[in-house]
């Protein structure tokens, strides 16, 4: 069950996790008895967790770009030799500008902070480590049931839709290719428990580079038959 947690927590195996990162986790369960039990949003990210987040940037008079790419860090050099950025520049189909803001912060898969960086940013040790980053692929499926996948006490329970039933909390697997996964018609009811219908599994497959190649039938597919 060891590799389960570490894929769980940072995509790698415990071969390449930290320890203390391991430890720490399970010293925590061990300790605390409730530790083991994560609550999740009780909905939609969107609406629970980036949705508050982009109210209060708006309330403050911040705006968002959205589907503006940024192709380019733009940066200069003070008098005393400090670089600071003066703006991002951004394009969406053959319409470009520049972006000012008081503060910058980058929040960026491994590939795209790479791409993102200005190459002579590399002389300063801070940013040239970013580029030792290996990137571990991931895929997320959603899986909807016309039962409770994760009851496993009472077989009629499990196969009725009156009302929720099975493991309200993150699971983990070794005997599968998903390390994790919960039922989000439990565990995030708000949005994703549909009366009349079963569970929604989420299912995060890591690595998942075996899936990458691969069609959304096949990886359903695959999937599905590991469920």
């Amino acid at each position: 069950m060891w590799d389960p947690v570490a894929y769980a927590l940072g995509f790698i195996d415990c071969d390449n996790i930290s320890a203390r990162c391991m430890l720490t986790i399970f010293a925590l369960f061990a300790t605390k008895t409730e530790a083991s039990l994560l609550r999740m949003l009780k909905g939609s990210p969107d609406v629970y967790l980036s949705g508050p987040i982009r109210k209060y940037i708006m309330d403050k008079g911040g705006r968002f770009h959205l589907r503006w790419g940024c192709r380019e860090v733009l940066y200069a050099k003070s008098a005393s030799g400090d670089t600071y950025i003066t703006g991002l520049a951004v394009s969406k189909a053959t319409d470009k500008k520049v972006v000012k803001a008081d503060a910058y912060v980058a929040a960026c898969d491994v590939p795209g902070i790479k791409r993102l960086l200005p190459a002579q940013w590399r002389d300063w040790e801070f940013f040239d480590n970013i580029y030792k980053l290996v990137g571990v692929p991931v895929v997320t499926v959603q899986l909807r049931y016309n039962g409770w996948v994760t009851e496993l006490q009472d077989l009629e329970r499990s196969r009725q839709l009156r009302q929720a039933a099975g493991l309200d909390n993150l699971l983990y697997t070794p005997d599968a290719d998903f390390s994790c996964f919960a039922d989000l018609a439990l565990a995030s009811p708000e949005d994703y428990y549909i009366e009349g219908q079963g569970s929604l599994l989420q299912c995060v497959l890591t690595p998942g580079d075996p899936y990458m190649p691969l069609t959304n039938d096949e990886i359903i597919k695959r999937v599905t038959k590991q469920v």
